[in-house]
Parts: C-alpha cells; sequence; structure tokens
C-alpha cells in the first residue's frame, strides 16, 4: 500500500532546485522522507538522475547502512512494480557503489583518489585510536622535554603559571586541548593565528572590535533590556488600583539605571559600561504599612526588583570589576603565556604530523584537512573579495553579535578537484545537519554548485536535537540558514513538524514545557507553534492506555531519613530516587492493572512489560550501577552497558597484572595480585608469612620487597619461621607461579603478544576458571575482547610486551574505555539504562527520565585556560613575583558564553530525552532542597509566554526547567513520601533494635553452663575501645573547626558583616565619603567574605613603616593606592578598605610596634603551620589520638624576650558589649592553637598573644 505522505512532507520530496533546508522535528519521518526524495529523483521524469549522481552524506556508518538498505529495497519495490524498467535495473547494480557515506568515508575516498597532490604515501592507513594515543604522549614528552632544554623565558614562564606540581601532566593536557580545538577548524594554523593576533591588539579601542568584546556588548544588553522590562512591568504594578504606589519613584529610577547601562552595551564603550554598572545602585524601598494595598502585588513588585538587584551586581562583578585603563592592561598582559601556549601547539602540531608521516598513518582530523587542502587552492586576494564560493568569512566566523566569530579571510578558492566533484553531483544531500562543523561546512561548499549560481544542497536535521557540542558540532550553522532561508527557491526551508512516533499526551507536556523554557537567547531557536510537536500517529482508545506525563519527585532533606541509624543514612538521594522508579515500574507491569501498550506484532494492546521500559540518565558514570543493584534487589531485571568500566572488572585487571610481571617480575602491586589471584590462590596469612620471611633475610640479597621474599623462598631461606602447618602449601603456589611465569617469560620473547595471551590464558586456568564465576559469560568476553585489543595493537607501529603494557596505561590515562563486553540478549526482558545521548535516534514505548535533580556540570567554564572557537583563549592574569592571580575580563566574557553554550546544550539535550517516549513518559528527580526549589519557582514573570533570559540562564539542573513551566497541563506533578520509599528499612531496624534489647534483657542465670554464661557475657558486653577514635577527621583547618562549632565564626567568613563600622566621623580635615566610610551599606554592598577578605589583604602588605609617616588618612589613601596600581590590591578590594580604619590602627600602640619590627626585619606575616592536636582538646571525647590542625597565623612580631602573636578580627560586635569578652569567649582556643603553632614552628616562647578588632580599634590580650 502506498505510503500517504503529509503536505510537508510531500513538498519536501518534490522539491527541485536550489538549496533546501529542512527543519525534521522529533519523530517526523525525516529519514523515510530523504529516502523517499532520492527515489524519485533517480526514478521520476523524463530525465531521472543515476544515483552516483548524488552525494549522500551521514554521521555514523550504521545510518549510512541503513540508508543503503532502505533505497535498495525501495528500488526493488518499483521493479517489482516495472520489472522492464532498464535504468532501475541498473540502479540497482549501482547502490552497493553509491556514494550513500559518511563524511570520514568519503574524505577517504577522495584522498585515495588524489593522493599525488599531498605529502603523502598512497598506502597510508588510518591509525587505530589507541595508537594514535600513545603516538601523542609519545611526542609531547619529546617535544617538552626539548622546550625545557632550550629554556626559553616564554615558555619556562608559561609551565610557571600553569603548570601543576611536579609533573608536566596539566601543560600536556591544556597544550592537546588547545590542539584539539584548533582541529575543529578548516584551517588549523590560521585559527591559531588569529587567537595570536588579538594578543597582539595594543589598546582598548583595538579590543572594543573583538570578537569576545562584541559577545559582552550583546550579552549585557541583552540582560538590560530583560531587566527592564521586568521593572516597567513591575511599574505598572505599582500604578494599578491597590498597587503599591510608594515604590514608583525608587522603581522609576531603577529603570532609569538600568537603561544608562543598555544603551552603554548598545553604543559599544565599554568606559560607559563600567561607570554605569560602577554607579548603579538601588534605593530601599518606601516602607508600607497601608492594609489598601495588594499583598500579593506588593509581593510580586519586591521580587521582580530583588531579581533585577541580584542580576544587575551578578553583571557588575562579571563586566566592570576593572577600570578600562586596567582591564586593557591585564588582558594584554595574560596573553604573554597563551602566546606560549599557542607556540606548544603550533609545534606540537608540527612534530606529530612528522611522526605520523614516518608511520605512514593518519588520522580522522588528517582525513579532513586533507581532503581541503584538495579541495581548496590558494588564490589570489581578489578571489577572497568575490562572492564565487570562496573561502571567504568560512563557517564558524559568523560576525553575529551572539557569536562574535573570527572575521577570517582566507584567499583560497574552490580547485581543479572541487569543480570536477561539483560537475558530477546533481545534489548533495545532508543527513543530522544540525551536527555539522565548520571543517565539513567548507567540503561541502567546495562541490556545491552555489558559487555558479545553481545552489543544489539538500539539508535535514532539527537543531533542537543538536547535542553534540563536546565534538565541536556548530549548531549555529543550521540556525543561520534556519532564519535567511524563505518560503521559496533558491534558499527554501520546510518544516516537518506533525509526530509520528507519540501520543498526544507525551507530545503535549513536551510542548507546554518548551513553549516556555525553549528560546532564541539560549537555546538559539523560540519554540512556537510551528517548532512544536503535532500528533501524527493514530492510536487506537483504549482503558488503561494514554496516561498523562508525570512528575514524580522525593525530597531527601525529609525528616524521614532522620528516623534511620547512622549506618543507614547513608542511603543517597539516587538509590531514593531508585526505589521510587523500582516501586512506579511494579505498578506499570502489574498483569491486572498494569499500563496498556501496542504491540505492533500482535496489532493489539497489551499489559507493559519490562522490556518496554527504559531509564535515561545525562550521564552513566555513577548512577547505572546505583540504579541497576536497587532494581535487581527489587525483583527488576535491570542492565545498562557502559563505556568504561571494562579496565577495572577484575578479569581483565588480573590478566594486565600477569602481563606486567612477565615484562618485569620487580613489581611489588602486579606481582602481589597475581599472587593473591586465583592464577596462585594466595591467602592473605600466607602472603604475610612470605613477607616476614624474606624481611631478615632481605640483606643479603640484591632484591628486596615481594619479588626478593619470593626468591628467597625458593631458595630455601627463611622457610623457618612459618608455621609447619602453612609451608607444604606455599612451597606448592609459590613454585607452581615461578614455573608458569619462567615459562610465560621466555615464550614472550618471540610470541606476538594475541598469542601469549592465549598461552596465559591456557596454562594458568584463569579464562576457564572466569567462567565458572558470577557472570562467567561476561567476564569470558571482556577477557576475548582483550585478545582482541592484543591483536588490533600488533597491527600498528608498535611492537612488543612492554610498549603493549604502556599501550594499556595511556588507554586508562586517556580514559579510552571500551566498556565491559555485553552478554546480553537484546531481546531479554528487562528493563534497560542508558544514557539519553545513546538514546537518540531511538524510541521506546516507557521511557522514565531519571537523575533531574543532577547539577549541571560547568566544569569546563573553570578551568585555568578557558577556549572558544569564535571568542579565542582567555586566562587569568598572574603575577608570578608576587603569587598573584585574577580572572581578566576576555576569561569572564568566554566563561559567561561558554556557560551560556552549555545550558542551551542542556536544554537540548532535556528534548531528546523528553521526545523518546511512545506511550509514557516519566520525569523523576530527588533533591534535599525540594521545599525551597518548589517555593523560588512558583511564581516567576513571564516574557511573552517564555521564561526571561536572565532567569533561564540561573537554572541549575533539570528540574529547575521543569519547575519553572508548572503549572503545566500535560504533566501531573506529585511528591512521593520518603517514608514510603524507606518503610522497609524503618521496619528491619526496628526488629534489630527489638532483638537486640531482648539480648540485652536476656537473664544469663537462666543458662545451664556456666562456659555459655561466661561467653554471652563477654560477647553482650563488648564495647569496642576504639570507636570514638573512628569518627576522628586526620585533618582539619581552623575554618573547618569553625564550622563545626569548635571555635567562633568569624563574620568575614559567614558573610553577616554590618556596615556601621565606619559609621564614625574621621577628623574634620579628611571629609571624602572613602576616608570617612559609607554611612549605609551600599545596596550592591558585597558580603562580609569579600569584605574581611580586602582588609586582611591590605594588612598582609601594608608597609606600617612608611604609613605611620603619612599625613592622616589622606596619606594612607595614596598608599592603598599606589598599591592597587602595582597590582597588590585588586580595584575591588580597593574600594572595600577604608583608610580612616586602618589610620586608627597604625596610630595605635600595636601600629606603632608593627612599624618598628617592619624597619628591623622583625614583622613576619601570614604564617602557615600544621600541628597536632589531642582529640580531647578538640571537644571529641577522651581520645588523644593527634588530629592535624592547619591554619594560618595573620602576624608576629620578634621581640627580646619572646615572640608576639597578632591576628585581625573583623567581626561586628553587637551594641553594649564588651570587645574583649565577646572575642575571646570566641576566639580563645584558636588562638591557643596559633600560640602552640608557633612555638613549635620557631622553637621560641609566646609572650604575648594579641586580638586586634577593626570594628572598635582595640587590642585584645589573649
Amino acid at each position: 500500500m502506498a505510503v500517504k505522505w503529509t503536505d510537508d512532507q510531500q513538498r519536501v520530496i518534490d522539491s527541485r532546485g536550489g538549496n533546501l533546508l529542512v527543519s525534521a522535528a522529533a519523530g517526523s519521518g525525516k529519514t523515510a522522507v530523504l529516502v523517499e526524495r532520492i527515489i524519485q529523483m533517480i526514478s521520476h521524469g523524463e530525465h531521472p538522475l543515476s544515483i552516483d549522481q548524488l552525494l549522500v552524506m551521514t554521521f555514523t556508518n550504521a545510518a549510512a547502512a541503513e540508508m543503503r538498505e532502505r533505497i535498495g529495497a525501495a528500488i526493488d519495490r518499483k521493479l517489482a512494480e516495472e520489472p522492464e524498467n532498464e535504468h532501475l535495473w541498473l540502479q540497482a547494480a549501482l547502490v552497493p557503489q553509491a556514494q550513500i557515506t559518511t563524511i570520514d568515508s568519503f574524505c577517504l575516498n577522495l584522498i585515495r583518489n588524489h593522493y599525488h597532490g599531498l605529502d603523502i604515501d598512497p598506502g597510508f592507513r588510518i591509525g587505530d585510536e589507541g595508537e594514535l594515543s600513545l603516538l601523542r604522549a609519545d611526542v609531547m614528552e619529546e617535544m617538552l622535554e626539548e622546550q625545557y632544554q632550550k629554556g626559553e623565558q616564554s615558555f619556562l614562564d608559561f609551565v610557571e603559571q600553569f603548570g601543576r606540581g611536579k609533573s608536566d601532566g596539566r601543560i600536556e593536557e591544556l597544550t592537546l586541548q588547545a590542539w584539539n580545538f584548533a582541529q575543529s577548524h578548516p584551517w588549523p594554523m590560521e585559527w591559531v593565528a588569529e587567537c595570536r593576533a588579538e594578543f597582539l591588539q595594543e589598546d582598548l579601542e583595538q579590543m572594543e572590535g573583538a570578537p569576545w568584546f562584541r559577545f559582552l556588548f550583546y550579552d549585557l544588553g541583552l540582560q538590560m533590556e530583560e531587566l527592564t522590562e521586568q521593572m516597567e512591568e513591575a511599574l505598572e504594578v505599582c500604578r494599578e488600583e491597590n498597587g503599591p504606589l510608594a515604590y514608583e519613584p525608587m522603581i522609576q529610577n531603577d529603570c532609569r539605571n538600568l537603561r544608562q547601562v543598555k544603551e552603554a552595551a548598545a553604543a559599544g564603550d565599554y568606559g560607559q559600561i563600567y561607570e554605569s554598572l560602577s554607579s548603579i545602585t538601588f534605593d530601599r524601598l518606601a516602607s508600607i504599612r497601608s492594609k489598601e494595598v495588594d499583598p500579593e502585588k506588593k509581593a510580586f513588585v519586591s521580587a521582580c526588583r530583588d531579581r533585577a538587584k541580584k542580576a544587575a551586581a551578578k553583571c557588575r562583578d562579571l563586566y566592570a570589576a576593572q577600570p578600562p585603563e586596567e582591564m586593557a592592561r591585564t588582558v594584554k598582559e595574560s596573553g604573554r603565556g597563551l602566546l606560549a601556549l599557542l607556540d606548544l601547539v603550533e609545534e606540537f602540531d608540527r612534530w606529530y604530523t612528522e611522526k605520523k608521516r614516518d608511520r605512514n598513518v593518519v588520522d580522522f582530523n588528517d582525513l579532513e584537512h586533507m581532503a581541503l587542502e584538495i579541495l581548496w587552492e590558494e588564490g589570489t586576494e581578489s578571489d577572497s573579495d568575490s562572492s564565487d564560493g570562496s573561502a571567504d568569512h568560512y563557517a564558524g566566523g559568523s560576525t553575529h553579535p551572539s557569536s562574535g566569530g573570527f572575521a577570517r579571510r582566507s584567499a583560497r578558492r574552490p580547485s581543479a578537484v572541487a569543480e570536477e566533484l561539483s560537475r558530477q553531483y546533481e545534489e548533495i544531500l545532508v543527513d543530522e545537519y544540525q551536527d555539522s562543523n565548520s571543517v565539513q561546512e567548507m567540503l561541502i561548499k567546495a562541490i556545491s554548485r552555489e558559487r555558479h549560481g545553481h545552489p543544489n544542497v539538500f539539508m535535514v536535521g532539527d537543531v533542537k536535537q543538536s547535542i553534540y557540542r563536546f565534538r565541536l558540532a556548530r549548531p549555529e550553522l543550521f540556525l543561520e540558514k534556519y532564519e535567511t532561508y524563505g518560503s521559496s527557491s533558491p534558499y527554501r526551508k520546510i518544516e516537518l513538524h506533525q509526530n509520528f512516533r507519540s501520543r498526544d499526551t507525551v507530545l503535549d507536556s513536551v510542548n507546554q514545557v518548551f513553549f516556555k523554557i525553549m528560546t532564541k537567547s539560549l537555546g538559539g531557536i523560540r519554540y512556537t507553534q510551528e517548532a512544536a510537536l503535532h500528533p501524527g500517529a493514530v492510536f487506537v482508545p483504549q482503558e488503561g492506555a494514554g496516561t498523562p506525563t508525570e512528575l514524580l519527585m522525593a525530597d531527601t532533606g525529609n525528616e524521614a531519613l532522620k528516623a534511620l541509624d547512622e549506618e543507614a543514612m547513608d542511603y543517597t538521594a539516587k538509590e531514593l530516587e531508585a526505589r521510587m522508579i523500582a516501586g512506579r515500574i511494579r505498578q506499570l507491569t502489574d498483569e491486572k492493572q498494569g499500563l496498556m501498550v501496542w504491540d505492533k506484532e500482535k496489532n493489539a494492546y497489551r499489559r507493559a512489560r519490562f522490556s518496554d521500559i527504559v531509564i535515561l540518565l545525562r550521564s552513566l558514570s555513577g548512577w547505572s550501577e546505583i540504579f541497576v543493584n536497587v532494581l535487581m534487589n527489587e525483583g527488576i531485571p535491570a542492565y545498562a552497558q557502559t563505556k568504561t568500566g571494562y579496565f577495572n572488572t577484575v578479569e581483565v585487571e588480573t590478566i594486565l597484572s600477569l602481563l606486567a610481571v612477565i615484562d618485569n617480575p620487580i613489581q611489588d602491586i602486579p606481582l602481589a595480585a597475581v599472587m593473591k589471584s586465583p592464577i596462585t590462590g594466595m591467602t592473605d596469612e600466607e602472603m604475610a608469612w612470605l613477607a616476614a620471611a624474606g624481611k631478615k633475610q632481605a640483606a643479603n640479597f640484591g632484591d628486596r620487597g615481594i619479588y626478593g621474599a619470593w626468591r628467597m623462598w625458593l631458595q630455601g631461606e627463611g622457610r623457618d619461621r612459618v608455621p609447619d602447618h602453612i609451608r607444604p602449601s606455599m612451597d606448592e603456589k609459590l613454585e607452581k607461579l615461578w614455573k608458569l611465569l619462567s615459562e610465560l617469560r621466555r615464550e614472550a620473547e618471540y610470541l606476538p603478544v594475541h598469542q601469549l595471551m592465549e598461552q596465559v590464558y591456557d596454562r594458568s586456568g584463569y579464562y576457564d576458571y572466569v567462567s565458572a564465576m558470577s557472570g562467567g559469560e561476561t567476564r569470558k568476553a571482556n577477557l576475548d575482547m582483550l585478545a582482541e585489543k592484543a591483536a588490533a595493537y600488533e597491527a600498528t607501529s608498535y611492537k612488543g610486551l612492554f610498549h603493549f603494557i604502556r599501550y594499556i596505561e595511556k588507554l586508562k590515562r586517556y580514559n579510552t574505555d571500551f566498556g565491559e563486553a555485553s552478554s546480553v540478549d537484546e531481546q531479554a526482558d528487562t528493563v534497560r539504562i542508558m544514557s539519553i545521548h545513546k538514546s537518540k535516534g531511538l524510541e521506546f514505548p516507557v521511557v522514565f527520565l531519571a537523575g533531574m535533580g543532577k547539577r549541571f556540570n560547568k566544569q569546563d567554564a573553570y578551568a585555568p585556560i578557558l577556549m572558544d572557537p569564535d571568542l579565542g583563549l582567555g586566562a587569568d592574569w598572574m603575577d608570578l613575583d608576587r603569587r598573584l592571580r585574577m580572572p581578566t575580563l576576555k576569561k569572564q566574557a568566554i566563561r559567561r558564553r561558554m556557560e551560556l553554550e552549555a545550558m542551551g546544550e542542556e536544554l537540548r539535550v532535556l528534548y531528546v530525552a523528553m521526545t523518546r517516549a511512545k506511550e509514557k513518559l516519566i520525569l523523576t528527580a530527588a533533591d534535599r532542597s525540594l521545599a525551597s526549589k518548589l517555593e523560588k519557582w512558583e511564581n516567576i514573570p513571564f516574557n511573552q509566554g517564555q521564561v526571561p533570559y536572565t532567569i533561564l540562564s540561573t537554572a541549575g539542573s533539570f528540574l529547575d526547567w521543569i519547575l519553572m513551566s508548572l503549572p503545566c497541563a500535560g504533566i501531573e506533578a506529585r511528591e512521593i513520601p520518603i517514608s514510603s520509599l524507606v518503610s522497609h528499612e524503618v521496619r528491619r531496624q526496628a526488629v534489630r533494635r527489638s532483638a537486640r534489647e531482648d539480648l540485652l534483657n536476656l537473664d544469663l542465670e537462666q543458662t545451664y553452663s556456666q562456659e555459655t554464661k561466661e561467653a554471652l557475657e563477654r560477647e553482650l558486653g563488648y564495647v569496642y575501645p576504639y570507636e570514638g577514635d573512628t569518627k576522628l577527621y586526620a585533618m582539619l583547618s581552623v575554618s573547618e573547626l569553625k564550622k563545626q562549632g569548635q571555635i567562633g565564626q568569624e563574620e568575614e567568613e559567614i558573610g553577616r558583616a554590618q556596615w556601621n563600622m565606619h559609621e564614625e566621623e574621621s577628623p574634620k580635615e579628611e571629609k571624602s565619603q572613602e576616608e570617612q566610610g559609607p554611612a549605609v551599606r551600599p545596596a550592591f554592598a558585597p558580603g562580609g567574605a569579600v569584605r574581611g577578605t580586602a582588609y586582611h589583604r591590605a594588612l598582609e602588605l601594608l608597609p606600617f613603616e612608611r604609613a605611620a609617616g603619612a599625613s592622616g588618612p589622606g596619606g594612607l589613601k595614596e598608599i592603598l593606592d599606589e598599591m592597587t596600581a602595582g597590582g597588590l590590591l585588586s580595584q575591588e578590594e580597593r574600594k572595600l578598605v577604608y583608610p580612616a580604619n586602618l589610620w586608627r590602627l597604625v596610630k595605635s600602640p600595636l601600629g606603632e610596634r608593627l612599624a618598628r619590627a617592619e624597619a628591623e626585619g622583625r614583622l613576619h606575616r601570614e604564617q602557615q603551620f600544621m600541628i597536632g592536636i589531642p582529640a580531647s582538646r578538640l571537644r571529641r571525647g577522651n581520645s588523644e589520638e593527634l588530629v592535624l590542625i592547619q591554619g594560618v597565623i595573620d602576624a608576629y612580631l620578634e621581640e627580646k624576650d619572646g615572640l608576639v602573636l597578632i591576628d585581625y578580627k573583623t567581626d561586628r560586635i553587637p551594641e553594649g558589649e564588651d570587645a574583649g569578652e565577646f572575642l575571646l569567649k570566641r576566639y580563645r582556643f584558636q588562638v591557643d592553637c596559633y600560640r602552640m603553632a608557633l612555638e613549635q614552628v620557631t622553637g621560641k616562647k609566646v609572650k604575648e598573644a594579641l586580638i586586634y578588632s577593626v570594628e572598635r580599634q582595640e587590642e585584645i590580650l589573649c
């Protein structure tokens, strides 16, 4: 029966002439439409095309194979209708050789046919990923060794800035990361050159034209625009009947301030941005006591204003931390280290290319770049200025303000090969276009006919499903065309929005959520009716089917958990969520009342089975094992296939240990592993006796450790020390292992590794042993996989056992894991657990989207060096001499861009996950602060039906976004009581407690034997004498002691500082606001933590001797300003330190002592220490176990008769309280720790310990 296509699908099939972009929503049948389009092109019309005139590009081999199979089947159906059609018979014959291929395969074929234009041997091969990882590691090691030998200062400074510890691991990581980043660009070293050019810009005006600055202006302007709109809405509410009209003047002022910042961003003037953001203030709202004011309206206005204040404060901290001149200086200076990194990238690329050429291997990056080298040739400057398809502003170089890409102009033009291919291919069809990158875009551009005025590229995909940012996919390529293509040729766009997969209940919930949270500002595309999913599948009505989407939540901060004992409180949120899911699965699969699902094979409804259910997780790591265990314990079969964990399986680790010992037996850890394994079978006691026997005799032999003890044993040394009943067993085991190892070591000299591994499996008997273990089939499969990897290794440029062991170690180091071998039948009735990425393109009757409360991973945005394909590189400014570091504005802009792009990706990942379900979608989350989240997202404003950008971008998890979209007509949300999830554990503990009480109350006089009575008394009365010590920390910092209440908390650390400490008037001659200190706390005053840190920093660096000679607070202000100009204090720190307060310390008796000590070299500041203190002194019971305490002493003086210890405190002391009593009560123990530490470190007596109160200007003797 002929397929009935929708109108939109038919338009896609029939459209000819020009570029066509098809935005195909999830489940819209895009593959079927693409196949039908190809069939129509090669079978219809007066002059149908031949399939070899089409180039079909996909992203995976599986997709290419499926496409080829579908096209072949469609041609066979046509032939059944037209058996005399010779053209169709020819097409059927051409299908196996047709260019239906992945991009990598296309490039490989191109290189094989045109290698003569490249500097490469035609016999090249694609390197194994493990081999290439090892080669990169070798290249990096050799290259860095040469760099150290050269000893260039720029390289050494870079290592000093970004190195970590005693290894070059961090330097290697950064170099490889930057090199990989460059590889995603058509001409990698040109991207490196662009990055370098940015750091050679001399002044602010040049910087303001840079891509990263354009992004800054765009982002800030967008935020200010939204905040202004929200405040204007609040202003309207103020003016409504019963509105808080008294707030109107303040809200109007807020709107003016926000508009000023917006205008500064629109003008592209950083100086204006700095001034407007730095000076922005939010006046205190007027007090309203009138009962006529609607409390809801008042609360709405207050909430809008609070959000605006927080958002504006965040913008100020992010984009106005430094004045323009200082900002430009720090950005330029930070470039020195980055220039050194770019040098390393170029050098590494050169070395790596040479090493690959020597081995005649290429990697997948090489395939694409070699293909570009064949398709593009050097042209003239006029070539790049033409509009004939030259490599001008190549893809990824968009200058749209939101992307701010490099405006690169490469003087290249398509080559003769490109022209030939352009004539050959009547149409280029690209599947999954949303996952293309800049390199692939340039490949397509080279062979298309667009430059000749005949665009001929068909692109199909869904930007809402672009989830491969970690592979450097560029969804903006799709978006650029989506925004510019129209409804007619030659650049046409067609949307397929009917979903033929899911029930309307599933689609309704997806639409309702994404209407509100997928915006152009964050997701790249606004989710409108045109982009929404429309039901296309027809489901026969059935009771018990088609139930609404559910949101199940558990509050893991619930009181119910506190009812459990300490051991049971180890229940993690993941376990509780898995229990919640298990309970719902049992309901769904109930034979009488379970969910009804449609069975295609039976063409009828049936109850849901375990195999209908999939649990999707953002990441399997740390989740899948817990979920599998919980479900299995609940009687629900479950399976998760991961891509990691292979090397950590016991069987693989054991064989790798044996191979390591064959290569070199003098390795204690692998040798002990082999001895303890079933291969040898040594017990713990036997291992201990072996070590004891060898210890005394070790001096007589050259070998020490386990191998030395083993040799001595075999030579008869030390056996007399071992008990007679143990010795024979040890003799047998150790001699057997020696014989096995000797034979295998001899064979390792000539056997290939995979053949040696076969001997290891056979002679050790370990292969048969693991087969009989639990999960034996999987374990055997893991060992078979290891043998296969050994055979693959032998085909690389590395040979021998030593290099194989090293090869495996590099795979472990670079996380090139394989995942455990799978032995589970795909048709088994089991719940499957998989990652969202793995599920893309698949569909399942019932989907649990779990782990919704897991926080987004923003780790990449906090790396030491940030990288962006459009904005370049960003790093902290550093002063190596003074060990100072601060983020530059450029790094802040790149971080903001990375965070926003990462969140846009998370939004698309959520869309992919929610659209996998056919019949039922259930969202689950466990969160310890669920109640506060529900309250936080309950009443948020909407902008044209969508959550504002400034609110969307504050989400920390999928759950936050879902809660923002509630109430949602398509989702039934409910909280599952924790008590129901842990009730069985509560019952179990009750039984245990009852049994224990029965034992404790046992009448021992009723026993029939004195021996039994004594044994019971002994067992029941036993208390482990060191129970308290098991709960001790090995080490604590002073700040941790504060958190645990052992000593008082300084308000500079907990952020509750008050600002009235500056209210006292300064002398009349010092009138400036700064010298006096503010009368009230500013609207954006930083918390006490920042202020306290600023004062401690100033006191750490203040030149007391010079300050003592200053002419009052004004003179001290000049000193502080000089410290700031010299980079000792940041601008933010400087703003928080008031000269009047420090002046009082300088002119106090203590200040005079500090000045004299500094002049004579007796002043020491920021003294770090670590000491051991008995736990009993930390109020941790009576134990005398030592606990290490670490901290930093603010300052101490050396005087003739001892030391003077000084500790600065910035606490607010309540009015009416004595400063001495207040501070001593809080800090006497802390100062005592400092006293003990200082005496231990210096060997001198502390004669005096002082606390100085910055607020009260008092010194207190401890």
